[in-house]
C-alpha cells in the first residue's frame, strides 16, 4: 500500500474548509425567524357575538286609555226648547241698558223647558282684562244644568265657562252679544256628584252683568 504524504493530506483538508468558508452549499436551509410583534400596535377587537333571544314571562303593562279632551264627569244633551221661536226671539230682542237681571229672566223662561233656577242670580260688573268671576255649581248625579248670562249692551264678547272639580272644561260659550246660554243648544248632565264652577269674563267692553244656573 502506497502511503499518502502528510503534507498532501493537510493541504486537501485546508482547501475543503476554504470552500465552506467562501459560500459553499450548507448542509441544511435555516427556518425564517418569526416576526417581532409591535408593542405599540392596537389589537383589533373581535366582533360582538349576537345575543340569543331569551323569552320572558313578565306580563306587559296595560295600555293607557285613549286621550279625551274635556270633562269626563258631564256630557251635553239636547234641550228641545233651546231652538223654539220664543227662545230665538228672546235672544234677538234689544237688551235693556240697565236691566241685565230682567233680561236674564226672560231668556231663562223662554229657553228652559221644564227647568227651574238652581240658585239666585249673581250680579256684578265686568270689564275687558279683569279677572274672571266665579260661581259655585253643586252638581248632582243625573241632573242637567244650563247657565244663562246677560250684560249691559256695552259689554261685548261675553264668555261663560263651566269646569268640573278636576279643572277640566265641561263647556265654554262665547258670544259677541251681551247675552249667552251655556250650552247654546242643550244642557250639561252630570254623571256623578261634583263641585263644578262657572266663570264669567268679558273680552271687550265694560258694564253690569247677571248670571244664573238653571236645572231640571
Amino acid at each position: 500500500m502506497r502511503a499518502v504524504p502528510f503534507a498532501m493530506f493537510t493541504m486537501t483538508a485546508v482547501a475543503g474548509l476554504g470552500m465552506v468558508a467562501c459560500g459553499g452549499e450548507p448542509k441544511g436551509a435555516a427556518s425564517p425567524a418569526p416576526p417581532v410583534a409591535d408593542a405599540g400596535a392596537k389589537t383589533a377587537a373581535a366582533p360582538p357575538s349576537a345575543l340569543p333571544f331569551v323569552p320572558s314571562n313578565v306580563p306587559m303593562a296595560p295600555m293607557p286609555p285613549p286621550f279625551r279632551y274635556g270633562s269626563q264627569k258631564a256630557e251635553k244633551k239636547p234641550l228641545p226648547s233651546s231652538g223654539t221661536p220664543a227662545c230665538r226671539d228672546a235672544f234677538a230682542s234689544p237688551a235693556p241698558a240697565s236691566d241685565p237681571a230682567g233680561q236674564l229672566q226672560r231668556l231663562a223662561k223662554a229657553c228652559s223647558d221644564k227647568m227651574h233656577p238652581a240658585g239666585a242670580p249673581v250680579s256684578g260688573t265686568q270689564a275687558q282684562g279683569a279677572p274672571a268671576q266665579s260661581i259655585k255649581l253643586k252638581a248632582e248625579s243625573g241632573r242637567c244644568y244650563r247657565v244663562y248670562a246677560a250684560a249691559a249692551p256695552a259689554v261685548k264678547n261675553l264668555v261663560v265657562v263651566v269646569t268640573d272639580s278636576a279643572g277640566a272644561v265641561v263647556w265654554e260659550s262665547r258670544t259677541e252679544e251681551a247675552r249667552v246660554a251655556a250650552p247654546e243648544d242643550g244642557a250639561l248632565c252630570f254623571k256623578a256628584n261634583d263641585d263644578a264652577q262657572v266663570t264669567v269674563s268679558v273680552g271687550s267692553g265694560e258694564g253690569a252683568y247677571a248670571v244664573q244656573i238653571w236645572s231640571d
